[in-house]
């Protein structure tokens, strides 16, 4: 697999360039092994700010080449999920990264008929970003994965329930919950998909619960 990669330098610019291992590449740039470029080297590269898998190294070169050919303006756009007119990136992925170069991993749990997931939809596809998506009905979390989101998110147990779902009102949970502890919580919560808030972001280092746009954005 290539990957086209941005990476941003200590002085806010970007460099472009094309690797089989983006971590890897990272390391040389900054200095490990002698083999970065004498650009990154001279100012210093910090972290990877994007990358897009191609077919082959003859695809990679040629979005590498157009990429480079792009204004600071053009670039810092194409980073937002703005890609310029100019640019094709049919038949490239853009990857969700970490900043040391490796490859986000993310979980899209949602469910389809509702209106929310589909905005965060239009945002996750809108930045080209690759990703899983898990029909939070059809195959609900399990209580293993409830417990290690929660504790990653750094949320009040209360914001994994949908308090405006159906099936939530028709348990009562709103004069119910206080009094059930978390165990209980946990194991409620994993009996109905449908019983938890929706949609849910999972990547290596974040969880996100409901759709807010600009904490979104943020982590992406």
């Amino acid at each position: 697999m290539y990957y086209v990669y941005l990476l941003r330098c200590g002085d806010g610019s970007l460099y472009a360039g094309i690797t089989t291992d983006l971590t890897r590449r990272l390391a040389e740039h900054q200095g490990q092994g002698g083999k970065g470029a004498k650009y990154t080297i001279a100012h210093r590269a910090v972290q990877m700010e994007g990358a897009w898998t191609a077919a082959d190294r003859s695809a990679a070169s040629r979005l590498e080449y157009r990429i480079k050919h792009l204004s600071r303006a053009e670039k810092e756009r194409l980073l937002l999920g703005q890609a310029p007119d100019c640019l094709d990136l049919t038949g490239y992925t853009r990857l969700s990264m970490k900043l040391t170069g490796g490859i986000r991993e993310m979980l899209f749990v949602c469910y389809p008929k509702c209106s929310t997931c589909a905005k965060a939809k239009v945002l996750l596809d809108a930045r080209g970003l690759s990703y899983d998506s898990r029909d939070i009905k059809e195959e609900r979390p399990t209580e293993a994965e409830l417990r290690a989101w929660h504790a990653k998110s750094g949320l009040p147990l209360k914001r994994f329930f949908n308090t405006s779902g159906l099936v939530y009102k028709a348990l009562g949970l709103s004069a119910k919950l206080t009094d059930m502890s978390e165990d209980e919580q946990f194991a409620l919560l994993a009996t109905d998909g449908m019983l938890v808030k929706r949609p849910i972001l999972v990547g290596d280092e974040f969880v996100l619960v409901g759709f807010r746009e600009s904490q979104w954005e943020e982590k992406l």
